[in-house]
Formats: C-alpha cells, sequence, structure tokens
C-alpha cells in the first residue's frame, strides 16, 4: 500500500491533472495527503473533490522539513510517495515505478523520480534535468561517494517514494530546513550503509523557468544549508560535482551548435556559484554550525 503526500499554496487549475493523474495509476494511493499553507485560490476545493486528506497549516510555519514530518506523521502504509504539486506523471506507471526497487530491495531507503521539463522550459532548464535525470537507473550506496562525490547524496522530494520504517529510525527530516531535505535525508541514510535509488522509469514532469534573482536566492539558501551542514561534504566535495556541471554544459551547448547558450550557461553557472559561496560565507560568519 502506497500514500501519497502533497505540499500545497496556490496550486492553482493544474493542481486538478495531478490528481486526476494519481487516480488513473495502476498502483492507486491508499490515501492521498494535502498539506496546504493557507492557499488563497480553489488548492483545497479541488483536493477535496479527489477525496484527499486535507491538513491546513499557517503559511508562516512552513518548511521543507517540518511540514513534510507532518505530512509523514499520518501515513501508516510503509511507502510514502512525496510530489511537489506543480509535477505532473507522464503515464499510469509513476507510483509502480517508484515502489518497484524498493520491494525487490529492503535495504533501499528512498527512490526518486525522472523529471523532464515541460514543453515549455528553457533551453538551460532542459540541459538542466538532462544532466541531474539521466535516461539510466543507479542504485547509490556509500561506496559511490568515492567516484561520484556529492551526487551520491542528490535525490529529490518533488518525485520520490520513502520506506516509513527506515524513515522513523533516522530521525525523518531535519525541522527548519529551508532547502535540500531530500539531499539530507539521503545522506544520513546512505552513511547509515543504506541505498538511495534513482529510477529512470518513474517519469513526471517539472520544470522551472526561474528569474536571475529566484536562482540567486536559491543558491543562496543552498550554500546556507550546506555550511550548516558540513558533514555532508565531508569526504564528498563539491567541486566534483560543479566541475562536471560545467564541463557538460559546455560541452553539450557547443555539440548542438548553441554557442550562444553557451554563454547564457555559464554566465548561469556564475551567478549559482556567487550566490552559493556569498550563502556559505553568511551561514559560517553569523550562525552555528550543526552535524545533524
Amino acid at each position: 500500500m502506497v500514500t501519497t503526500l502533497i505540499l500545497t499554496y496556490n496550486a492553482g487549475q493544474h493542481f486538478r491533472a495531478l490528481l486526476g493523474g494519481l487516480q488513473n495509476q495502476t498502483l492507486k494511493p491508499e490515501q492521498i495527503v494535502i498539506v496546504d499553507s493557507g492557499s488563497a485560490d480553489h488548492t483545497r476545493d479541488i483536493a477535496g473533490d479527489y477525496d484527499c486528506q486535507i491538513i491546513t497549516i499557517d503559511r508562516a510555519d512552513f518548511d521543507h522539513g517540518t511540514t513534510r514530518n507532518l505530512a509523514m506523521s499520518q501515513v501508516t502504509s510503509e511507502f510514502a510517495v512525496f510530489l511537489t504539486q506543480d509535477v505532473l506523471p507522464v503515464d499510469e506507471h509513476l507510483l509502480a515505478e517508484l515502489v518497484k526497487p524498493m520491494q525487490a530491495d529492503s535495504n533501499i531507503a528512498m527512490c526518486y523520480g525522472r523529471q523532464l521539463p515541460k514543453s515549455h522550459a528553457t533551453a538551460l532548464e532542459r540541459f538542466a534535468r538532462e544532466f541531474n535525470y539521466p535516461e539510466t537507473s543507479i542504485l547509490k550506496t556509500r561506496k559511490d561517494i568515492q567516484t561520484m562525490g556529492l551526487k551520491t547524496f542528490f535525490c529529490s522530494n518533488s518525485c520520490s517514494v520513502i520506506r516509513r520504517s527506515i524513515f522513523n529510525e533516522l530521525g525523518g527530516f531535519k525541522n527548519d530546513v529551508r532547502v535540500n531535505e531530500d539531499m539530507h535525508f539521503a545522506a544520513k541514510a546512505i552513511l547509515r550503509n543504506y541505498s538511495v535509488y534513482y529510477s529512470a522509469t518513474a517519469k513526471v514532469y517539472h520544470s522551472h523557468s526561474f528569474s536571475w534573482l529566484q536562482t540567486f536566492r536559491r543558491y543562496y539558501s543552498i550554500g546556507r544549508f550546506l555550511a550548516e551542514n558540513q558533514w555532508i561534504l565531508d569526504g564528498a566535495g563539491l567541486k566534483q560535482y560543479g566541475g562536471g556541471m560545467l564541463r557538460a554544459g559546455v560541452r553539450t551547448f557547443w555539440q548542438r551548435r548553441m554557442p550562444h547558450y553557451v554563454a547564457a550557461f555559464l554566465l548561469e553557472f556564475a551567478v549559482k556559484a556567487v550566490a552559493y559561496e556569498l550563502g556559505r560565507y553568511y551561514q559560517r560568519l553569523f550562525y552555528k554550525r550543526t552535524r545533524s
């Protein structure tokens, strides 16, 4: 049995397409739990139309870790699927493909799916999806840290399934975290000798068109997160991941004969790098780092 958990805030009418897609799955969710942060549109009405369990919290009380822990507290099934409000299942096999590797291997703590760009996604966003969500599935364990570095811990709660028994054993997500609660949990699991699986056959459409300011804010927050949780970088390293993306981006756009996108990619990469370093500096200067 599978429970599906979705955090919402003004999800809009496309939310109906997501819930309809879940209703048509070959593996149907036993329950759909919505944690809504005070939406002012028809999000809760739409959720009610699909017989979802709805929990409402104040918008000021939302954070990526604590709110997902609240959602998990409602789960009684062994498998809990997290989706964000803006994804759309590619087909009716999404939930079955997410759960399949977990059923075959009881050591897998978390499985996350492949994210395909939406039709209106920019070339830069399409590349980001290709780099982070390749065509081949992979099982990631502690032994992969030496070769994969930080990418060993990469995963995404935009489309994932978590084994509840291991989740409870490891203490759930970190509370009061602004970003990367999924990476934090994956790192804990892998360092405790559990594994994380990437399923290329469990597919959703999901992409963003961030402005430069939104991109800066996001990577500033990532910098703060990793400075606060330095233990994630210890032994994993960041340069391997960043360098790999830099080389892959330049090579991809050059091979596709899109030289103007080489320049755009380098500029975007520079914005992310500066924002990340500023976030790390700010966190180290003004806040005490933790190791949990």
